[in-house]
């Protein structure tokens, strides 16, 4: 399953953005020029450095750590990377044969705040940074002429757009992929919100038998009425027939109407994550008179999705392990303006880890990502961006929290609505995420503007579950969502590494006695930094995070979350190392380094292959702490992390004996005794047949330092 989990790039773009009928697709990816200032609309262009797109103005600048002068305190205000508008430049041919068709521009997102204009008329502003927006062109356009595109991004803060705080960057730019659309006047419209116009709900599986729900929005754009037929076929995975329904329709100028059919499917073949991943498709095309003449494809799983309070998460009414990993959108010198193929690079670490659920976090991430997460058979939690901080109208000493603006609450309504439209046909999402660590203070105001996220997203979508991560016991937002999870630091912010046990009980009471999710554990770890012998806890926001203790961590949160009675999920923090410009940590200006992977992808850190040994299903070994070295102390502990059923140590070619894997999958031979100089460490791992193997060299050396 896992060597096809992960399809071709032109296979599931034409999934998300298909080519059909009359219907045209362009990406915009080149001829693009940029300007880091806020040149105007009228500036002359000629000179602008040209880019390609997906473009950020901050893949360096937003990764060298904070401004001069600042300490080690978790400050936003350090952070010295550029944010403001900037500008896009971009000839368009239109040529004079598409006129009498539509023409949209839709851009997958650009952040934070974009206004498109073309040939110096404003097409329309769009306000939030991770969804997408899509504009008519068709009244501007000169046909069979260049026409002039221009686009402001700007990623300055503004009080009325969320997030308004958060641990992590808000890279700027055109950070996604720009699409120029050409239909028939009468078109499935890509205008709702910038959806795929087609929406696809499982109503029931009941005795064997599914009810599936199409609703296409057909738009009719010529000078007169149109009848049509809407003609939508649903498919195998092989492309074989499964059904097929036809509606005629009559749509008046200028509107836009719907069209819903329903579909009765006996044996439903269903999705079932990583155990079988399977998709059926369904092909909406409009026709007139036989001919057609719109098409959208859109992926289609039929699944359910709860949460039990005896048997916790359940994917078609069985239980369901949900160990899962926390992404952010980021990666080494490209910020956020990643390829394809980093996206697909990542979901295949993430499910080589044995993860089977990614937390996207702390905001809603691209269409192909979700494709590649249907495809493979992970689950996704996609959340709004409503993050710590709220703005504040009214003086905080006579209102508690403030108050929430109208305006900041119609932007979070709309990037919900945007987030449920434009990702609800996806099988992998699962839940829909209402906020993030709000706090005391912000969580007061916030209670009616979560309460109000959360019935929205009902509305919008009654199939999935609504989450929220809180970081604080006792307030009455952690109430509003079907499951709220908790994100909590146990020996990294506060407290020992031993206290994961506790943490939850006390949470558990809380939910009284409701099944919980872990939105976030963890702690930072440097693949370059080392402690030998006792371990001791670093100083979060000190330049000393030794892999070491990132490991112990783990270990003690996984022992205490596998098979938790109490718990329904987890979602470690995090996959990846990311950039975070005020942090000034762990010897690398810039990081959040809590990553299972570094930031570059290139190096996997020991927890990677702690996960790995306790997720995968796939025999593996590994030795763990195998760059702490050279060494200093000769009687030393050899740790193997491994879910093999036994394991066989071989230190400078004798063997120190079998051991059996501990309930968290991890051997430790003790008191192993190392000679001066190279010493060769292998470990083989037996399970049945299958043997897997690991080998490290580790230097002895007895003046060599340890650390601080």
């Amino acid at each position: 399953m896992r060597k096809n989990a992960i399809l071709s790039l032109a296979f599931l773009v034409l999934l998300a953005f298909p080519v059909r009928a009359e219907r045209e697709m362009r990406e915009l990816a080149t001829g693009w020029r940029f300007i880091r200032q806020d040149a105007g609309l009228d500036a002359d262009s000629t000179g602008w450095q040209q880019i390609t797109i997906p473009h950020t103005w901050n893949a360096f600048d937003g990764q060298d750590g904070p401004a001069p002068g600042c300490d080690r305190k978790l400050n936003v205000k350090c952070a010295n990377y550029f944010r403001g508008a900037c500008w896009y430049a971009r000839s368009l041919d239109i040529p004079a044969e598409w006129k009498g068709k539509r023409v949209f521009l839709r851009f997958e997102a650009a952040a934070t705040v974009a206004k498109v204009y073309l040939n110096g008329e404003l097409l329309g502003e769009h306000r939030g940074a991770f969804t997408a927006f899509c504009f008519e062109l068709t009244p501007h356009v000169k046909w069979g002429q260049k026409n002039d595109l221009r686009v402001q991004v700007d990623n300055s803060h503004f009080d009325d757009v969320a997030p308004l705080a958060g641990d992590f960057n808000m890279d700027g730019g055109i950070y996604r992929p720009v699409w120029l659309i050409v239909t028939d006047p009468a078109c499935i419209t890509p205008l709702d919100h910038s959806s795929p116009g087609v929406y696809v709900t499982l109503k029931s599986i009941k005795n064997n038998v599914a009810t599936l729900e199409v609703k296409s929005l057909i738009s009719n754009g010529q000078n007169s009425s149109t009848n049509l037929e809407v003609v939508t076929e649903l498919k195998e995975a092989d492309g074989k027939m499964v059904a097929s329904l036809t509606n005629q329709i009559e749509v008046a100028f200028g509107a836009t109407a719907p069209v819903i059919q329903t579909f009765t499917i006996p044996h439903p073949h269903l999705w079932r994550g990583l155990n079988d991943p399977y998709l059926y498709s369904v092909t909406v095309q409009t026709q007139r008179n036989g001919k057609p003449v719109d098409e959208v494809v859109q992926p289609v799983g039929l699944r359910t999705v709860e949460i039990s309070a005896e048997k916790g998460f359940l994917l078609n009414g069985n239980p369901y392990p949900i160990y899962g990993v926390s992404r952010h959108q980021d990666k080494r010198d490209k910020g956020w303006a990643l390829s394809a193929t980093d996206e697909e690079g990542d979901v295949r670490l993430i499910l080589e880890m044995g993860a089977t659920a990614i937390r996207f976090a702390h905001y809603p991430q691209n269409t192909h990502l979700h494709d590649l997460c249907d495809r493979a058979g992970l689950l996704v939690w996609d959340e709004v961006p409503l993050v710590n901080q709220l703005p504040r109208l009214a003086d905080p000493m006579a209102t508690p929290g403030g108050e929430v603006t109208p305006y900041f609450e119609s932007n979070l309504e709309q990037q919900m609505r945007e987030m449920i439209l434009q990702l609800g046909n996806h099988p992998s999402v699962a839940w829909w995420g209402l906020f993030n660590e709000l706090g005391r203070t912000n969580a007061v105001a916030a209670l009616p503007l979560v309460e109000r996220l959360n019935r929205l997203a009902h509305s919008l979508d009654p199939t999935r579950i609504t989450v929220a991560a809180s970081n604080k016991t006792g307030l009455p937002v952690n109430h509003i969502a079907d499951a709220t999870c908790y994100n909590v630091y146990p020996g990294w912010y506060g407290g020992i590494a031993e206290d994961m046990t506790k943490l939850i009980e006390e949470r558990f009471a809380e939910q009284a006695q409701r099944r919980m999710g872990i939105s976030e554990y963890g702690a930072g770890g440097n693949p370059f930094q080392h402690q030998e012998g006792i371990l001791k806890k670093p100083v979060w926001q000190g330049d000393w995070h030794p892999e070491e203790w990132q490991s112990l961590v783990h270990e003690h949160d996984w022992a205490a979350m596998k098979n938790n009675p109490k718990l329904w999920g987890t979602f470690l923090w995090t996959m990846f190392d990311f950039a975070a410009d005020w942090r000034n940590e762990g010897d690398q200006p810039g990081l959040n380094d809590k990553g299972m992977v570094r930031q570059d992808r290139k190096l996997k850190k020991d927890v990677y292959y702690f996960y790995q040994a306790n997720w995968s299903r796939k025999p593996m070994v590994y030795i763990a702490e195998r760059r702490l070295t050279p060494r200093r102390t000769a009687k030393t502990e050899v740790k193997v992390y491994s879910n093999c059923k036994e394991v066989e140590l071989i230190v400078n070619g004798k063997s120190l004996g079998k051991l059996g894997p501990d309930a968290i999958n991890t051997l430790r031979w003790k008191n192993v005794t190392l000679k001066s100089g190279a010493n060769q460490i292998v470990a083989i791992g037996k399970d049945g047949k299958q043997q897997c193997e690991d080998e490290c060299e580790w230097i002895l050396e007895t003046d060599a330092p340890s650390g601080p």
